[in-house]
């Protein structure tokens, strides 16, 4: 029998979860319903956009997204939901690129979510470099890159880039699937209207809070996603404590998840425990959801470990760690009997961002750590996502 989460330990995870949204600039708030626009013929690529996306301060070589905005109003059902937004319906938002070359043939989606408090485009093009628009354009796919809910939080506490939001994920008590689930499934139904996709061939990847979003649709929408693929992922699992609000349903064993952990990670903690940012929280650990996510797939046998070459050196905040150098080890686990696979990504030395060639600033170094920069971790999701689709008729789990 699923084990039960205690109250107090509910609260404590929590208020981890809301300290995590203040450190970042912002908070939960209530959330007030502003018309949206309609969309400007003919202006983009897609007639769903509305505008383009919002310019952001990147670090030196980073592009913006090349993709357009579209904003739509979400319905809310779910009464949890309903008492912390103050209203039953919701603006919601989400950044798009569709290559122009796209032909007839039905393309995959990949969905890429932010972490706390950041955006679409800040996901586009501080976290990942935009590197997923350069892989739709040489391999035809779509890109959605996704946002929290919308906050308006104290003057004192906004967040850091406009249009930040929060991805509460198996957090947020909920009945059904979560509030962010359903803004996924809508995304899918708009997006249809316009471009022939391949709903066999959905990915969701992400950051922190958004690869926690990742972890969530695996267990709450298996009939969506056909593979995800976590960064520093809130550690969210199909049955335990971690678990939280999240209502698992059938075929989510069934899928594949390329998960990566940083071993120096100051925000969300490698081993069971603490981290460095949330001395309250009690996370599992990352090697246990690893192995949590195993029993739940069914996956049995010694991986097949890769060493990635170190190819960049200094590239390990060395005053916290110790270390001159991040690394990546693989884990590649025997595939599953419906196809499904395990990829565990062992980030040494590494703080909570994501693996790209190019450093993040200096300046937050201190508080993130640096990241790993002999991959892009963008090729490997995406290499990953190529190997998985949907079974046309999914058997019963």
């Amino acid at each position: 029998m699923t084990a039960l989460l205690s109250p107090a330990l509910v609260r404590i995870v929590y208020a981890s979860v809301l300290l995590f949204a203040s450190s970042c600039g912002g908070s939960v708030a209530t959330l007030a319903l502003r018309p949206i626009a309609a969309p400007a013929q003919g202006l983009f690529r897609l007639n769903l956009c509305s505008e383009a996306p919002t310019p952001l301060s990147t670090a030196s070589g980073a592009q913006q997204s090349r993709g357009c905005v579209v904003r739509f109003t979400q319905p809310l059902t779910d009464s949890a939901t309903i008492r912390l937004v103050g209203a039953d319906r919701v603006e919601r938002r989400y950044l798009v690129y569709a290559p122009d070359h796209l032909g007839p043939s039905p393309a995959p989606v990949v969905f890429v979510f932010p972490g706390y408090t950041a955006s679409a485009e800040s996901v586009a093009s501080t976290t990942t470099r935009t590197r997923f628009e350069s892989l739709a354009d040489r391999d035809g796919f779509i890109v959605v890159y996704g946002n929290g809910l919308p906050l308006l939080p104290p003057a004192e506490k906004r967040p850091t880039v406009p249009h930040g939001g929060f991805l509460q994920g198996c957090f947020l008590d909920h009945s059904g699937e979560g509030v962010d689930v359903a803004y996924v499934r809508h995304i899918l139904d708009q997006l249809e209207t316009e471009l022939p996709i391949d709903r066999s061939r959905v990915f969701a990847t992400g950051l922190s809070a958004g690869g926690g979003m990742s972890f969530q649709l695996a267990i709450e929408a298996p009939d969506v996603v056909a593979a995800i693929a976590p960064v520093a992922g809130l550690p969210f699992q199909p049955n335990g404590v971690w678990r939280f609000h999240c209502h698992p349903k059938p075929g989510h064993a069934r899928v594949s998840i390329a998960m990566l952990a940083a071993t120096q990670d100051p925000f969300i903690s490698y081993g069971p425990g603490s981290s460095v940012q949330y001395p309250n929280a009690h996370y599992p650990g990352m090697e246990e959801t690893r192995d949590a996510w195993l029993a739940a797939m069914k996956l049995h046998g010694p991986p097949t470990i890769d060493e990635f070459p170190d190819r960049v050196q200094g590239d390990s905040y060395e005053p916290q760690t110790h270390m001159n150098s991040s690394t990546i080890e693989r884990q590649r686990y025997p595939v599953g009997f419906d196809g499904q696979e395990l990829w565990y990504y062992k980030a040494r030395g590494m703080g909570h961002w994501w693996p790209n060639p190019e450093q993040i600033s200096s300046d937050l170094w201190q508080k993130f750590g640096k990241t790993n920069q002999d991959i892009d971790f963008a090729d490997e999701a995406w290499e990953f996502f190529r190997r998985h689709s949907k079974p046309s008729k999914p058997g019963s789990h």
